[in-house]
């Protein structure tokens, strides 16, 4: 028997499963006991499905002792945010409009891992209709467990809180402006947005920019869920019908003489805290440490392209909800309305602009990292080290917080935060690297060669 088998990588449980050393049952009731002792403090899940996911363990457990080959996440548990649909399980978005919804089918992403032998444990905690979080959402905010005083930040914020707390192995979250890679860098993960429709969108609505997306402990955890939930779907018009790349086979790299680049200017031009910048300068030490070459470069757009997305965002939301926001007014929270009515302003020529930004950004960025010979581009994900201070009034309008990660949803780059430090509240702080179309196997190597030179991912909150 494996002690303590919830604080293993999602990597780890798996293999051990495989060998017989862990048993599915063992792992699945680690994370339940883990779950019942945090999550009344945390509020990072939702909804907990105890009694399906012992059934799926013990199912795991029998196919082992059979002799049958197991999936590559077979007897591992996710949370997945309470945006996603997953068959049977609670779909409200936290909101009392679909209080007592549930789905009869799973997102196509949600079947991939679960078709890998997946378990989903959970649903995740969330912002109602991805907005600012208020107490009076139908399930109220979760606490970061690095600082059980303050906040969880991103609307994928459950997701980044119950994989840092070990309630789950992994976790399934959407991204439409950082809401991903914002929880991964505040909890000392692994979060990647991948290129726009590599994972059909199937299931959170059709956003031209919001991607459904892993959560890690390490960056081979976040790869191997990504090649689970990586797959066409002819029902979606913007999924990828190319070859399904092979991440976790390929994952170890000689990144030596890989070329980074570093906005300065641009990151000179953000107001970023100190801790966030003395952990971004450590985290490209390390990429020197590794034998990258770190070059200075120049960078346009990124405000336009920032104000484009969230431009989108907005119509898109109104779009979804222009008829059920008139009858049902005074169900919506008071902060979703705000968001809601943002778009029911902007006009049709507001969204084609937009666009043209988007296109024009996605062109500008790619010939960039060509015209460079780059692998990617290193940032920090946010210039805040806290939730509170990203939450500010002024800067949450304006998108502050997601300056350096929402110019790359509207693009379609993909994009990974990768622990970089604490900030003075003892909250983690991140770095981020994006790189070119399609080429998200690269960020994951870079990342895991990161990952293994650092000490990141053995860090675990004392609560």
């Amino acid at each position: 028997m494996v002690a303590n088998p919830h604080l293993l990588s999602l990597s780890e449980q798996a293999r051990l499963i495989r060998e017989g050393s862990l048993t599915a049952v063992e792992l699945v009731q680690s994370h339940i006991d883990q779950i019942s002792k945090l999550n009344p403090r945390l509020n990072s899940l939702i909804a907990v499905d105890s009694e399906g996911a012992l059934k799926e363990a013990a199912e795991v457990d029998t196919a082992r002792e059979r002799g049958e080959k197991l999936g590559p996440l077979a007897g591992v548990t996710l949370g997945v945010k309470d945006a996603v649909p997953v068959k049977g399980m609670a779909w409200t978005i936290n909101s009392r409009l679909f209080e007592d919804r549930a789905p009869d089918d799973d997102a196509p992403s949600i079947a991939r891992l679960k078709e890998a032998g997946a378990i989903v444990i959970g649903k995740a905690n969330l912002n109602e209709f991805f907005s600012k979080p208020t107490e009076a959402d139908l399930n109220p905010p979760p606490w970061n467990p690095w600082n059980p005083e303050r906040m969880s930040v991103g609307s994928s914020s459950g997701s980044g809180a119950a994989l840092a707390a070990r309630m789950s192995s992994g976790t399934i979250g959407v991204d439409g402006g950082g809401s991903v890679r914002l929880p991964a860098g505040a909890h000392n993960l692994y979060g990647i947005k991948p290129t726009h429709g590599l994972v059909s969108r199937i299931g959170v609505g059709r956003s031209e920019h919001s991607e459904i997306c892993p959560l890690g402990i390490t960056a081979l955890d976040t790869a191997m869920m990504l090649e689970a939930m990586v797959g066409h779907e002819p029902a979606d018009d913007l999924s990828w019908p190319g070859e399904i790349p092979a991440y976790t086979a390929n994952i170890e790299a000689d990144v030596a003489s890989w070329r980074i680049g570093v906005p300065r200017a641009f990151i000179d031009s953000t107001p970023n805290e100190p801790e966030v910048m003395e952990g971004f300068e450590k985290f490209l030490n390390k990429l020197k440490e590794l034998g990258c070459e770190i070059v200075d470069i120049e960078i346009q757009g990124m405000a336009e392209a920032r104000a484009a997305t969230f431009l989108t965002l907005f119509s898109n939301s109104y779009q979804r909800h222009q008829k059920t926001v008139k009858t049902d007014w005074d169900t919506y929270g008071d902060q979703s309305r705000v968001n809601l009515l943002q778009g029911a302003f902007l006009s049709s020529t507001d969204l084609i602009n937009a666009g043209d930004v988007g296109r024009a950004f996605k062109k500008y960025f790619s010939n960039l990292l060509k015209e460079h010979k780059l692998k990617g581009i290193a940032t920090p994900t946010s210039p805040f080290a806290t939730a509170e201070r990203s939450r500010r009034r002024g800067e949450h309008s304006r998108g502050v917080n997601a300056c350096y990660t929402a110019p790359f949803n509207i693009s379609g780059h993909p994009s990974i935060s990768v622990p970089a430090g604490f900030g003075e509240a003892g909250i983690p702080v991140g770095a981020m690297l994006t790189g070119e179309l399609h080429d998200d196997l690269s960020l994951l190597q870079l990342a895991h060669a990161y990952d293994q030179a650092t000490n990141w991912n053995t860090l675990t909150p004392e609560i």
